[in-house]
This record gives structure tokens, C-alpha cells and sequence, in this order.
């Protein structure tokens, strides 16, 4: 395809394309970087912005390295004594005359700083982050992205990336093997790749927007198109962290696996390798007179099951050596090692990430100037909850284990600064309680009573005050109830059946069946409000349900003749209703907090239900009113029919707050 005329190489040319576009009421683009650091906003180097509107788009390169090439492989001639082609790099003719950044970015600022202009993008946090960097601050609002969208209309797709979209809906394929390292393809490959990713994202966003009035998600798409400023704010801003420690917990790990590995060896009588499971099966399950522990075989792989299947028989390696299954054999010392071995080396993954391997070029650091500058990824969950990459803050581990203290206490307050960390008290039961409107578990949020001293209350029948006081003074018989308690409540809410609740509390499978039963008799508009979920959700076309701001989960296999695939849907309707809901009231809450913080305060991680916001140390008080405002006040409240809590605290390291 020839776009010779949609490459803009001159000012004169970008002028005349910015005049044009600022009559028009919206604008998609694309940006294409290169460098170490390509795929990491904050610190990339971009050299095209493409732009596209209604009937027209543009490329404007600065700074791409190659003309078009005069010699490529499909040029070459085979050398005639060997009869291969010879290994001649590709020849580049000289690149046109190209704009400089600074004249490129100064050029489009109006465009891009036009408050009644909305920003189209597909991925919009990376092309939006990488873009301010010329700027020195990330454009104002509205802005709107094709990806999320996409994810609104359709949360069980996979491939959600521009090229597959593209694919499915026009049945064009423009990428060309252009994509991840656009500076190694000649000039005019990658000018017809940055026109057509615009042109497509200006395609798909005028394609989604019938959809979402159709589909009623105006409401819910601007609680996204809204926190998407959020999220360009903590993208920028990025996390403190205390990089020496992080460097001192990687050798203090590293010399403590090596510790670990010699009393494993020492303890089975033998060296194997650590990370071979048939190897640990064996030693683990093979007779002692064979040389091994001669423990059990709980659980067989998923190799072993199709073993078991076609009537196999089973060998050691055929069976699980996961931590679910050491758990069982606690007093081996073997295993007792093995579990130590694994919670280590998952601590050091944490900091590795972070520092990344000097050795290896996919894994490169993600601390720059101190701080951590995650991916919090809207589509990234078919709940509405964030996901986490690059690196995956999401799975730091709670701060109620040793682990997740040592990772959290990483996270720091520089100098003159404080954290103020914020938590969501039991929101996904708020929301459960909300939804059902009666009985103990709403009482209970009246009351004053946390819900799982509500649920042991209610199944050891005595009054909900006086349980919590006798926890308070330590009766073990009501604590141990609150863990059973606890777990029960966690079965309601994610649909896990007694083996979890039993692992929870610490009991056997036995008693957590029966007090299973007792829950269900004890609280039975629970149950009848989970059968009303799943009624409605088969009833609907598509079968889907709506969370609290009417974000749609869609559940097809909910009318499978499949026992399994309808049972999953059906646990998938009652935790996708309470989950979403949960994170349409995080999302608000931190829109809320983000337009209500002064310039010198900044919201920096959202991690499941808590918030940790940056502030200076001798404004962290009025920080925190902020914070409890945005999480509790009237504009969020009035949403619940059950009181939300939030435990507020000021710290210097984020471990502290727990």
C-alpha cells in the first residue's frame, strides 16, 4: 500500500495537520519506541506518532534510523559454491529528512492539550506515559482506550491486542513482522504500520461506540475512561522502594537456599535435583528400603490422572510433589525443608524481578531513580479487577505472613515523605451483605461486628458483642471459631468447597463439611440470594450478570449440559457479581482520591482492596482525611446499604501498616 502522502515530514505539513484535527471533536494515536527499555513508558525512546481521525491518518517519523532497503534477503543471489545465500546484512538507502522530537511535540501540544479533545488509544497508559516524557506531563483528559473497551463489550476474549483485533473485525493483517523493533525495518514498512495503527484504532473506537450505548455501559466505560487518569498519574509518579535492601534480601536468600538445599540432601541420605519433580517424587515416595521416605502419594498429576485413566499403572513420578501435597506430611523432615526451600526462593523471586538479571536481556530492572513504575492493567481480570506487570505487584504476598512483610517493607517513604496506606475493610462480605439486605451477616456490618465474628456468633449461638469480647480476651475455643468462621465465609464468597475451608481453619474435612451445613441452615438467605444470582444470570441473552456501576460478566457455559463447566459458571456468576462490584467501588474510590489530592500528594499503588498514597510528612494527617473521604464519604456510601470501614495508616514503610 502507498501512503507517500500520509507521511508528514515537514512543520509546515504537521501544522496544517493539527489546524485540521482541532475541528474535530476526537483523535486516535499510536506511538512506536525503541531502545532497552522500549516496552517501559516512563523511560522509552519514540521516534513515530501516527494519527488518524474521520477519513484520514498520518505518520510522522523522528528519528527512525533506515531508509528502504536496496539489498534484503529476498534480493540475494545464492553463492555459487555453496549454493545458500550468503549472510549479508540487509542494505538501508538513507532515511528521508525527518523533524526533530522537539519540534514534532511542540507542534502537536495543542492537539493533544485540548481539554474538549478526546485521546483515543489502543493500550492508552503506554502510549499516554511514553508521550509526556516530551512534554513534561501527561495531557489532560478525556481520554478513551480501544483495548478497554473492547474488554467491556467482550471480558472473555483472549487476544485483545491491536493486530487481533483488527483480524477479526476487517480481516486485514498489516503487521509484517514490523511490531516489537520497528528501528531494524526500513522506512517505508514501518510508515505503513504506524499509519494503519491508528487508522485501526480509530476504526475500532468509532466501531465500539454503538456497542456500549447498546449494551448500557456508558456508565461503567466512564468509571474506566476515568480511572485510566489515575493510572497515568501512578505510572508516572512510580513506587519508592529501598533498593539496597532489596539488593542485601537477594544475598541474605541466595545464601539461605544454598543452606536449605544441603539439610534436604542431608535429610533424604542423597543429592538430586531440586527442580525435577519425578526426581523429588521419588525421593519423597519410594519405599525406605529403596532409599526413600516412603511417604504416601496423595495426588496424582495431571500426567498421572490420564495414566489412571486408561488403567495404568502409576510410578512415583505420577504423583504431585506441590506444596498442597508436602502440607499433608508435616513432621518429614525432608518435606519440612522442601516447604521452606519453596516459601525462599518465592520470596527471592519478588526483589529479582524487580533488580532483574544483568545477564539476561528479558529481564531487565524495573527500578529506575528509586522507584517502581508497575503496569496496573485495567482489562486484566474478567472481573473488573486490576491485574500487574512489569512487575506483578498484585501477587506480593499478604501482609499477615513473614513473606509479605519482608516484600512489602521494601516499599519505603523517602526522606520528608510518609505512606498512608488505606485497606478496605471485608468489602467483598460489604458487598455480599448489601446484595442480600437481610439476616446476621447484615446485622452484623449495623452492629459494629466484623462478619466473620458475625458467622462464629451465629454458629456457636451466642451474641455477637459478647463473642468479640471474648476474643479480645483471648478465649481460644472463639478464636479458633473466627478462623472457622473466616474460612466458611471465604467458601460463600469464591465458591471452594471443605477441603479449603479445612486447610483454612485447621480442622479436618470432616468438620468443615458440618459446619458447612450449619452455615447454610444458619444463614440460609446466603444461599437463596446465590440460587436468585444464578436464576437471573441463566434467564438473561447472553447469560451475564451486573455488578453494583453495571459492569457485565458474561457466562455462557452457565447453560452447559457439562455437570463441571455449568457448576464452574455457576460459582463464576455469585464471585463475578461480588467481586466486580468490589472493584467498581476501588476504581471510584480512587478517582474520588486522585481529583481531590493537592499536586505534593500522590496515589502510588493500588494493591487488591488497599491504597497507599505518597504525601509529605508534615501534610500525611490531612493525606489521610483525604484518603478516608474518598473511600467512606457520602458520593460512595450512598451506593451500600451495609456501612464501609477503612483502617487508615501513616508509615514509613509499607509493612508497617500491618
Amino acid at each position: 500500500m502507498q501512503i507517500r502522502n500520509s507521511v508528514i515530514l515537514t512543520p509546515d505539513r504537521l501544522n496544517t495537520l493539527v489546524e485540521r484535527f482541532m475541528e474535530r471533536p476526537a483523535f486516535a494515536f499510536d506511538i512506536e519506541t525503541f531502545g532497552a527499555n522500549r516496552n517501559v513508558p516512563t523511560q522509552n525512546v519514540a521516534n513515530w506518532i501516527s494519527l488518524a481521525t474521520d477519513g484520514e491518518a498520518y505518520a510522522i517519523p523522528f528519528g527512525h534510523p533506515n531508509g528502504d532497503v536496496l539489498i534484503s534477503k529476498a534480493t540475494r543471489k545464492k553463492n555459487r559454491l555453496t549454493g545458500k545465500f550468503d549472510a549479508i546484512p540487509a542494505v538501508y538507502d538513507a532515511p528521508p529528512e525527518q523533524m526533530l522530537p522537539s519540534e514534532v511535540f511542540s507542534i502537536l501540544k495543542p492537539l493533544f492539550f485540548a481539554e474538549d479533545k478526546i485521546k483515543i488509544a489502543h493500550n492508552a497508559t503506554f502510549d499516554l506515559i511514553s508521550t509526556a516524557k516530551y512534554w513534561g506531563e501527561i495531557c489532560p483528559p478525556e481520554y478513551s482506550d480501544t483495548i478497554v473497551l473492547q474488554w467491556l463489550l467482550d471480558e472473555n476474549m483472549k487476544q485483545k491486542s491491536l493486530d487481533a483485533l483488527v483480524k477479526r473485525y476487517y480481516k486485514v493483517d498489516y503487521k509484517d513482522n514490523v511490531g516489537k523493533c520497528v528501528e531494524a525495518h526500513p522506512f517505508s514498512k514501518v510508515a505503513h504500520y504506524a499509519y494503519m495503527d491508528a487508522k485501526y484504532t480509530w476504526l475500532l473506537w468509532k466501531r465500539f461506540q454503538k456497542q456500549i450505548r447498546e449494551q448500557n455501559l456508558t456508565h461503567v466505560r466512564r468509571l474506566e475512561e476515568d480511572v485510566l487518569g489515575v493510572l497515568l498519574d501512578m505510572g508516572i509518579t512510580g513506587a519508592p522502594v529501598d533498593e539496597a535492601a532489596m539488593r542485601e534480601l537477594v544475598q541474605d536468600m541466595q545464601a539461605r537456599l544454598v543452606e536449605i538445599e544441603g539439610s534436604i540432601y542431608r535429610a533424604a541420605g542423597k543429592q538430586f535435583n531440586l527442580n525435577a519433580p519425578a526426581q523429588k517424587a521419588e525421593v519423597l515416595y519410594a519405599p525406605k528400603k529403596d532409599g526413600g521416605q516412603g511417604l504416601k502419594p496423595l495426588k496424582p498429576t495431571d500426567g498421572g490422572k490420564k495414566k489412571r485413566d486408561a488403567g495404568q499403572e502409576l510410578e512415583w513420578k505420577d504423583f504431585s510433589t506441590d506444596s498442597d501435597s508436602l502440607e499433608k506430611h508435616p513432621n518429614n523432615p525432608v518435606v519440612k525443608a522442601m516447604l521452606e526451600y519453596a516459601e525462599v526462593s518465592k520470596l527471592l523471586s519478588y526483589p529479582v524481578a524487580y533488580l532483574g538479571d544483568p545477564e539476561d536481556k528479558d529481564k531487565p530492572c524495573r527500578i529506575f531513580d528509586g522507584r517502581i513504575h508497575a503496569d496496573f492493567v485495567q482489562y486484566g481480570t474478567v472481573t473488573g479487577r486490576f491485574s500487574c506487570r512489569e512487575p506483578n505487584l498484585q501477587n506480593i504476598p499478604r501482609p499477615d505472613t513473614e513473606l509479605g512483610k519482608k516484600i512489602r517493607g521494601l516499599f519505603i517513604a523517602p526522606p520528608g515523605y510518609k505512606l498512608v496506606v488505606a485497606d478496605y475493610g471485608q468489602i467483598e462480605l460489604v458487598v455480599l451483605a448489601h446484595f442480600i439486605g437481610r439476616g446476621d451477616l447484615y446485622k452484623g456490618f449495623h452492629q459494629g461486628v466484623d462478619p466473620h465474628s458475625a458467622t462464629a456468633a451465629a454458629l456457636m449461638g451466642v451474641d455477637p458483642q459478647e463473642f468479640m469480647r471474648r476474643v479480645k480476651e483471648g478465649d481460644r475455643t472463639c478464636i479458633d471459631f473466627r478462623q472457622v468462621a473466616k474460612g466458611i465465609n471465604f467458601a460463600v464468597v469464591y465458591g471452594a468447597g471443605p477441603d479449603k475451608v479445612a486447610s483454612m481453619a485447621g480442622i479436618s474435612v470432616k468438620d468443615a463439611k458440618k459446619f458447612m451445613e450449619m452455615h447454610q441452615k444458619m444463614f440460609p438467605e446466603i444461599y437463596r440470594f446465590k440460587e436468585e444470582v444464578i436464576r437471573v444470570c441463566r434467564s438473561r441473552r447472553p447469560p451475564h450478570i451486573r455488578t453494583l456501576l453495571g459492569r457485565k460478566r458474561r457466562l455462557p457455559l452457565i447453560l452447559s449440559q457439562n455437570n463441571g463447566l455449568r457448576m464452574g459458571a455457576e460459582r463464576q456468576a455469585v464471585n463475578s457479581l461480588i467481586q466486580g462490584s468490589a472493584a467498581d467501588l476501588i476504581k471510584l474510590a480512587m478517582i474520588r482520591l486522585n481529583n481531590s489530592l493537592p499536586d505534593d500528594m500522590r496515589l502510588i499503588l493500588s494493591v487488591h482492596d488497599e491504597l497507599v498514597t505518597l504525601a509529605p510528612e508534615d501534610k500525611a494527617e490531612e493525606c489521610a482525611a483525604l484518603v478516608r473521604e474518598a473511600m467512606l464519604g457520602e458520593g460512595i456510601q450512598k451506593l451500600l446499604k451495609v456501612p464501609l470501614s477503612s483502617d487508615v495508616k501513616i508509615v514509613d514503610r509499607w509493612s508497617e501498616a500491618k
